[in-house]
């Protein structure tokens, strides 16, 4: 390589530019967002069936996709939501099953199984789904101060969301607020008894007046006509006119006889506030790959377009914007990256002495990291806190190898060779070293294809960002630099010393540098001691580990806060709306202009929305708030506060916090706590009996907050058994008594739909037969619904059935075909892994207690934070064993190897003692920091070694080889690592929004290489001299112990 780097100066030069070039381009192709892309695919099915109870949807519906659609290859997991008229079957596959394939084997299996689902079960709505990306990018809010909420409604439904279909990078599959229109025919059940008629007879007369069939075309003469009929009522006053039967006397008795008809709406079963008024919004969900920040600006720039096609008076508003949070955030990392950037080249030019250099030097930061970004490109990976996170870390490492080939060529230069001469022998000197030092740091990533899960997820973006950088130094510190320093150095006559301040510097670095050589040859002397105080600091360190707390990835602070609210299970949507004001209006006085926006989310539309919110009915609730960017008060501030204020003012409801927004809802696959304790077992009554002795335990430990059970199993429901031998005596049957019912408490369109077609915008609504609401103000109301028989007399419901209320559960969970009771727990004041340990020795003594074929099992976050530790653990052990085995034919020995590696317990030490002094959790993200510290202190270890090594074999003596060798390149050695330190500082502060997730990763490094550095300045001659004592002559150092 360098042998045509000199005979092709030019086209290294164009090679370089070239590289500067595709590289601009992929940076401005390349998606940014916060993390990186999610490539497991899984596919959500949603299947409805309007009225039906949450255990019968269960069994009839959900258990049978289940198991249909387990047949799917490459399955590893499968999970189900099953609430009143509403199943969610989410199925995830391996990473290696292609998405598309994934979707087409769940489409093919779920409609195969339609014909097997109960009669009027609607068609299954297939989708992918990105577990990663369950917190919305932003709300789309409309409002109007013309429009009521049907409208509002209709607007979001079937206008805005068809014209936000063709944005690049987004999803809009569901609209939440407003109402949902509906044309009913409000019968009164005491006109209708003394007419003799019932609810069904109004639905007969309905579907045979207002119809739809297709007539085709009639040829006539010479003359082909289409055929029309008005089969379906233009007005919806015609409805009143409607004919239901003819009385004894002949008379039509019509519609308006026994009721009216009226544009109204379905019982409202969700509300959404927005600052307080009544509004809609859209929740926008970004597509896997998709670039966060520009999708956000195509549906800014298409809100004005879309504003003159649907209504001038409607105004639309993007809310809660995950965009801000991450452009903030990349922003914050790019400043941290060029601030660590100026402290290196200052460095560099105090170490190097002069411009000229630092310029050489510093010229393969911008180079290597746009082999990085075209790397990042086109493995198909964004730029996002990880590949930035893992180039701003390698930023202080791409410069090792030039500042090695520039100090060499510094010290050749001395010996009074030309520019061009001492740049060729200087790099060709120490090409190995150099070459050794780039595999190690990227060795240590290898490990990484082993990996699983989340630390996967995240690590094999970085992994590539950091491996194609160091490739890209390597190749630059054996071509472009060198041949940089002979263009630049061309003219100069002999060695120049530095003057003035940099003079004084060198100068000063020289003393330093006779200083430690000296005190070397005294630690040798006393090499026993230092040999043990070393391990007795690794030693010390190794108890030091277990006063660390560890969590899965650092905690961020996005400025925003959810709140979930739950009242008394079954509370009316009226009920739960008045306290969910109240609340408001406190947020509102206790966060004062801190809070930009509050947005209210109340109960649940079964339909689409039911599968994008944690609300399960009416009693529930959930609060958005965004907080000001520029507040003093930490978020977590004021969630200490709420929780217990709100708890005080507000008796009897539950909050429930949460304040991870888009990042660790990523991690945590859409979980809304970190400690998700699992009940697994097939009587749901008895899970909920073990969930009630989980959920205390939890409550009683130290740090928990928030303690709930998830699922709820006491629904108010009023049943109706109806006795089938008196219903034939009486003229009826069990369908046709069920009809009836239904249709006068919820009317007849979840059964018999007709429909309407608006003349003015031409969508479609139901119509259908029900009660006014009023007429249904008592349980026992529902006895006297009116029944119709084979004779012209109805009978009441009473006559043919009992009612009785009692309780069910509002919503069941599976998680791969078993039922699942979950019990969640938020953690305050303490590290979760401590929370999760003390709960589990609490639990052993009940999992003693719980009946034969239950299960208390930690799954989340806990278990994706074992799982990613375990693999990070084997990757470090991997990792030095690589590092081990790489070294050994380059330097065809098996000795010099153990010394060079001798570094890692030392730097694992200053690790420790960093994370200490410091208060840093262990997490992936400084898992990681100490592999990556492997690779970097063995590299500079080995630049130690390989110049003693050298001088040993040259023939010089032991005491000479190794007091020459450390005195050669401590400089060099203590340049490149102040110069990655420096790199990291600005990192591990994390004063810029959206770095707390690189700050335990850039603190490990930091303490891992400093400690590794100095310690092994003084512990690897020692053992250097250990190894080659028996082969050295007697009397070359003094050995006084």
């Amino acid at each position: 390589m360098l042998d045509f780097a000199f005979k092709n100066k030019h086209m290294i030069v164009v090679i370089s530019l070239l590289l500067v070039l595709i590289g601009t381009i992929t940076l401005i192709k390349t998606p940014v967002d916060i993390l990186p892309t999610y490539k497991t695919p899984t596919v959500q099915v949603l299947t409805l069936y309007p009225g039906m109870p949450a255990e019968v949807m269960e069994k009839d519906i959900t258990m049978r996709l289940e198991r249909w659609m387990s047949q799917a290859n490459g399955i590893v997991k499968q999970e189900s939501k099953t609430m009143n008229g509403v199943s969610i079957v989410r199925t995830s596959f391996s990473e290696w099953t292609d998405p598309s394939e994934a979707l087409a084997q769940i489409s093919a299996l779920a409609m195969s199984d339609l014909y097997f689902l109960p009669p009027g079960t609607l068609p299954s709505m297939i989708m992918p789904y990105d577990p990663t990306a369950s917190t919305p990018l932003a709300f789309l809010a409309v409002s109007s101060e013309k429009l009521n909420e049907k409208e509002l409604y209709d607007i979001a439904y079937f206008d805005l969301r068809a014209q936000l279909g063709s944005v690049k990078g987004i999803i809009v599959p569901a609209v939440y607020g407003g109402q949902l229109r509906r044309i009913f025919l409000y019968v009164d059940p005491d006109k209708l008894s003394a007419y003799n008629l019932t609810q069904t007879d109004v639905l007969n007369a309905l579907h045979k007046n207002n119809t739809m069939i297709p007539t085709g075309d009639i040829n006539i003469g010479g003359m082909n006509y289409s055929v029309n009929a008005n089969g379906l009522l233009p007005k919806i006053e015609d409805f009143n006119t409607i004919v239901i039967k003819m009385n004894a006397n002949g008379a039509p008795i019509f519609l308006k006889d026994v009721g009216y008809a009226k544009d109204s709406g379905a019982i409202q079963t969700n509300i959404v506030h927005i600052d307080g008024k009544r509004q809609v919004y859209v929740p926008i969900f970004k597509r896997p790959g998709a670039n966060t920040i520009e999708a956000i600006e195509a549906v800014k720039a298409k809100l004005p377009e879309i504003k003159p096609k649907i209504d001038p008076s409607i105004t639309m508003e993007v809310l809660m914007d995950q965009s801000s949070y991450v452009r903030h955030s990349i922003d914050g990392l790019v400043k941290e990256a060029l601030i660590g950037l100026v402290l290196v080249s200052v460095a560099l030019l105090l170490f190097l002495g002069s411009l000229r250099a630092t310029f050489i030097v510093a010229l393969s930061i911008p180079l290597s990291i746009m082999v990085a970004l075209i790397g990042v490109y086109f493995t198909g990976n964004s730029i996002n806190a990880m590949t930035l996170g893992g180039i701003a870390l390698a930023i202080g490492l791409l410069v090792d190898d030039s500042i090695v080939v520039l100090e060499n060529f510094d010290k050749h230069l001395r010996l009074g060779k030309k520019a061009s001469q001492a740049a060729y022998d200087a790099a060709k000197e120490v090409a190995l070293p150099v070459l050794v030092t780039t595999l190690t740091i990227i060795i240590v990533f290898f490990p990484i294809v082993f990996l699983t899960g989340i630390a996967k997820f995240l690590f094999t973006p970085l992994a590539i960002a950091v491996s194609l950088a160091m490739i890209g130094s390597r190749f630059f510190s054996m071509t472009l630099v060198p041949i940089m320093a002979a263009m630049l150095y061309s003219k100069q006559q002999g060695y120049e010393k530095p003057k003035g301040f940099l003079g004084a510097f060198d100068r000063g670095f020289h003393r330093l540098t006779q200083r430690y050589v000296s005190t070397v040859e005294r630690v040798i002397q006393k090499r026993k001691t230092v040999l043990g105080i070393s391990v007795l600091l690794f030693v010390l360190s190794l108890f030091g580990l277990q006063h660390i707390g560890k969590e899965l990835f650092p905690q961020m602070d996005i400025g925003q806060i959810s709140i979930d609210v739950r009242m008394e299970t079954g509370t009316r949507i009226e009920k739960t709306e008045e306290k969910i004001t109240q609340v408001e209006h406190f947020l509102k006085q206790e966060l004062g202009s801190d809070a930009k926006v509050i947005i209210s989310n109340i109960g649940v539309l079964n339909d689409w929305p039911a599968a994008y919110t944690t609300n399960s009915g009416t009693q529930d609730a959930t609060i958005a708030i965004q907080l000001d960017d520029n507040r003093a008060v930490k978020t977590a501030s004021y969630v200490s506060a709420l929780r217990v204020k709100l708890k005080e003012k507000f008796p009897g409801v539950s909050f429930i916090f949460n304040t991870s927004g888009m990042v660790n809802s990523a991690l945590n696959k859409g979980l809304p706590s970190p400690i998700d304790i699992k009940i697994t077992g097939k009587d749901l009554y008895v899970a909920q009996e073990i969930a009630v002795k989980v959920r205390d335990i939890v409550q009683n430990t130290k740090g928990t907050q928030d303690v709930r059970i998830n699922q709820r199993y006491d629904h108010p429901e009023i049943q109706v058994e109806i006795d089938r031998t008196k219903s034939a005596m009486l003229g009826t049957d069990a369908q046709n008594i069920v009809q009836n019912t239904v249709s006068a408490m919820t009317s007849s369109v979840s059964f018999k739909p007709s429909f309407w077609i608006d003349p003015k915008n031409g969508n479609h609504y139901f119509v259908g037969v029900t009660y006014p609401e009023v007429k249904l103000d008592d349980p026992q109301a529902v006895e006297n619904i009116a029944i119709s028989t084979g004779t012209s007399n109805a009978i009441l419901l009473k006559n043919v059935a009992k009612t009785s209320i009692t309780s069910v559960p509002n919503d069941i969970s599976h998680l791969n075909i078993e039922r699942v009771t979950d019990v969640y727990a938020n953690v305050e004041g303490r590290d979760i892994a401590s929370v999760a340990a003390d709960i589990d020795k609490k639990l052993e003594a009940l999992r003693a207690t719980i009946p034969a074929g239950y299960r208390v099992e930690f799954k989340g976050e806990i278990q994706n934070m074992q799982e990613s530790f375990n693999d990070l653990g084997i990757g470090l052990a991997l990792a030095a064993i690589l590092v081990y085995l790489i070294i050994v034919p380059l330097l065809r020995s098996f000795t010099l190897p153990l010394i060079i590696i001798s570094v890692i317990p030392l730097g694992f030490t200053g690790v420790i003692v960093m994370l200490l002094l410091t208060d840093t959790y262990l997490n992936i993200q400084s898992v990681m920091g100490i592999i990556m510290m492997i690779g970097i202190s063995v590299a500079y270890s080995n630049l130690l070694v390989d110049k003693m090594n050298t001088l040993l074999n040259e023939g010089k003596p032991l005491q000479e080889a190794i007091l020459h060798g450390v005195g050669n390149r401590f400089r060099p050695i203590m340049m490149t690592a102040i110069v990655a330190i420096l790199a990291l500082m600005p990192m591990a502060i994390g004063y810029e929004t959206g770095g707390e997730a690189n700050i335990p990763l850039a603190r490990a490094i930091i303490g891992g290489v400093g400690a590794a550095t100095l310690l092994s300045l003084f512990v690897v001659p020692i053992l250097f001299y250990l190894f080659n004592q028996k082969s050295a002559k007697q009397g070359n150092i003094n050995e006084t112990i």
